[in-house]
């Protein structure tokens, strides 16, 4: 991972552009006149490269990549670029299905995408809200009826977080699975609610999100999610950078198991 923080209150000047870049993947943001202007360059597909911030001399001249003029009167040229998680839950599947035996716990570690969030300091307005690799859309749930939009971003869940690749436009969650029922669980997709979650930063600049504790309870077709209160423990220094998008009134969910887990 890289040492080079991206995010923070950043200053510009009259007609100043910096860009924020992953190979060919970029956002850029001018200011110009009461306004700001913004750019965003797409790839296909996913590239392992650190995040860079740089300064560039001049804008391009593909207006067609401009996806917004932002006017803000009286402008103090000021704007705070944050990493976000996702604005739904996550669909994660190990690489082969797993089988958790009766009375039996293991702990997975997935890691799901960061949004680039970029508002104004003098009215706290956001303009920005953007993946630097979207998902695509996935419904999650036991019929067309029950269950949840989800983002599906099918990346191995990993039991061995040294098997886990760390990239800079990711976040790590790691997941505890509790199984009570008398007979074995059967995990091939998971459900993470990430819009749930606060997002961490540790002191190499690696993501990393709240735990989650899922325990099924013999009998039931409910499933106990916890969200951890503390960092997760593989996090030795760390800096709370995102709270989460949506606010919960308690830390403890309780979900039809086929609205979780699949």
């Amino acid at each position: 991972m890289s040492n080079n923080q991206w995010w923070g209150d950043f200053t510009f000047d009259d007609q100043q552009i910096k860009r924020w870049q992953i190979g060919e993947r970029a956002i850029t943001i001018k200011r110009a006149v009461n306004e700001w202007n913004c750019w965003n360059y797409e790839t296909s597909d996913e590239i392992d490269l650190p995040i860079e911030l740089v300064d560039i001399e001049q804008s391009t001249d593909n207006s067609e990549k401009m996806f917004g003029r932002y006017l803000e009167n009286n402008s103090e040229g000021k704007i705070r670029i944050s990493p976000k998680l996702a604005d739904r839950s996550v669909v994660t599947r190990p690489a082969t299905p797993l089988t958790l035996l009766t009375g039996e716990k293991t702990q997975l570690f997935i890691s799901t995408p960061i949004w680039f969030s970029a508002k104004t300091l003098s009215n706290n307005q956001q303009f920005i809200d953007l993946p630097f690799w979207r998902p695509s859309d996935s419904w999650f749930g036991a019929s067309t009826i029950d269950g949840q939009l989800c983002y599906a971003k099918y990346t191995s869940a990993r039991i061995q977080l040294a098997h886990l690749e760390k990239r800079s436009h990711r976040a790590i969650t790691p997941i505890t699975v509790i199984n009570h029922q008398d007979k074995p669980l059967v995990i091939e997709r998971l459900n993470v609610p990430v819009n749930l979650l606060n997002l961490y930063c540790d002191d190499h600049n690696q993501f990393w999100t709240s735990g989650i504790t899922v325990k099924t309870e013999s009998h039931s077709r409910n499933v106990e999610m916890h969200i951890n209160e503390k960092v997760p423990k593989e996090v030795q220094s760390y800096e709370l950078i995102s709270p989460p998008r949506i606010v919960s009134e308690t830390n403890k969910l309780i979900r039809n198991i086929s609205n979780l887990l699949g």
